[in-house]
């Protein structure tokens, strides 16, 4: 879209060179004809030929410049998910292969760079007259190309924005919201079905039905894919809503899952356009463990942040949006994941001083595949394929199915592996340091 967008603003000063050559060289061949008679019509036909061809050539630079776009788009998007993601490549060692794809990209689009007279009586006045006449010509002629080009361009970019502006807009009646304050009711869901493409058998989210009272915390939890995140997406309303009913009481605040942050300072981005109250402040800072980060910065909260946060950690990124969601007076937070962005101890500190305290008060959702976060909840819903397949407390569902059951069983045994293999590391290292001393 930025692209289009450029193209379109230097279109303006190509605006009025359609027109303005047409003009050119009517009155450059007018002038002609007076001063050569027939022998213009030879310049006539000449230009009319140059003219012609233009007119195939700029439809197919059309068709040239919309696939180059789209191989361009392709290019730009695995470019950017490779730069994003840049920590996850290196740690399963996938750069080669991405490196690979990108590399293929590229040459598919430099592949689509690549394709792409009468007799007359002369005297002094007439070839001096002639000669600025065709001077007069050149420059429109030598602009017509451009003017060809630019208007391909711009067609092409008014077409993509054309079609970007006419996708349905979200479905103003998939949520119902209820006058603040008007309801003990936060949130309520009967028989929700939603899905993402409303032409699909299959919708994302299928029989959804629970219900929120205010200051309940939510727990969600399932396997990767199972449709956490999507549950989230629909209370929001951004997910179209195919058949049930939704309703919603109160304000929302969501933290999602990779953390946005805009160029700004870090007071900025905290306060998100707030007034500034300077004792919620410093209990928002201190409840997302921020203090020691704000010292350890040469400006403290006035540091200034790059493009997309470049000069802070993932786990900075994420605490500054997790505190920008808890200095908002809300009634309603829902949280995609927050916790997996930062190590355990931090975790754990955010988990009981931000949502267990700060947020005490308040509706809370949270996704999470931290066993330990969940015995807290006072409800707890557990994702599968698309459905709630288990809802309840914690020791009530963790005897009543195997779906719970398979995800806290998974979470013990990871953390057994971990435990068996730092025992395995400092036995190791024992017996190194031992045969050392032995050696000595």
């Amino acid at each position: 879209m930025t692209v289009d967008a450029e193209r379109n603003s230097e279109f303006s000063w190509y605006m009025h060179d359609p027109w303005m050559v047409l003009v050119q060289v009517g009155l450059a061949l007018l002038i002609l004809y007076k001063n050569l008679g027939l022998a213009a019509i030879s310049t006539l036909v000449a230009t009319i030929l140059v003219m012609l061809p233009s007119l195939p050539l700029g439809k197919l630079q059309e068709n040239y410049e919309e696939k180059q776009m789209a191989l361009k788009d392709a290019r730009m998007k695995a470019t950017s998910e490779a730069l994003t993601n840049m920590r996850i490549l290196k740690l399963q060692g996938w750069e080669i292969k991405f490196l690979s794809k990108i590399v293929d990209l590229r040459k598919t689009e430099a592949g689509w760079l690549k394709k792409y007279l009468y007799r007359i009586r002369l005297d002094s006045g007439k070839i001096l007259s002639a000669l600025a006449t065709f001077r007069i010509l050149q420059a429109p002629i030598y602009k017509l190309p451009d003017v060809i080009a630019m208007m391909a361009q711009t067609k092409v970019s008014i077409d993509r924005i054309s079609s970007f502006l006419c996708f349905d807009d979200l479905q103003s009646d998939v949520i119902e919201k209820l006058p603040r304050g008007s309801s003990d009711t936060a949130i309520e869901i009967v028989d929700g079905n939603f899905s993402w493409d409303t032409t699909s058998q299959n919708p994302t989210l299928k029989d959804i039905s629970f219900k929120m009272f205010h200051g309940m915390r939510v727990a969600v939890c399932g396997t990767v894919g199972s449709g956490k995140s999507s549950l989230l997406s629909c209370i929001l309303g951004e997910i179209p809503k195919i058949s049930g009913s939704l309703k919603l009481c109160g304000k929302t605040a969501y933290v999602a899952q990779s953390p946005w942050i805009q160029s700004g300072k870090i007071e900025e981005n905290i306060l998100f356009g707030k007034e500034m109250e300077r004792e919620r402040y410093e209990r928002v800072l201190e409840a997302c463990s921020l203090k020691k980060d704000l010292e350890i910065l040469s400006f403290g909260d006035q540091t200034v942040i790059g493009e997309r946060g470049i000069n802070l950690s993932g786990g900075q990124k994420q605490r500054i949006q997790i505190a920008r969601a808890g200095y908002q007076d809300s009634d309603i937070f829902l949280f995609d994941d927050p916790f997996s962005a930062v190590d355990a101890h931090t975790g754990s500190h955010l988990f009981k001083e931000c949502l267990l305290g700060l947020l005490s008060s308040k509706t809370i959702i949270y996704v999470t595949h931290q066993v330990e976060f969940l015995t807290t909840a006072d409800l707890i819903l557990v994702m599968k394929d698309g459905k709630i397949s288990q809802a309840g407390k914690y020791n009530d569902i963790l005897n009543s199915g195997t779906d719970f059951m398979e995800l806290v069983g998974a979470h013990k045994e990871a953390l057994s592996t971990l435990t068996a293999t730092e025992a395995v590391q400092d036995e190791n290292t024992s017996s190194s340091e031992n045969d050392e001393k032995s050696a000595s």
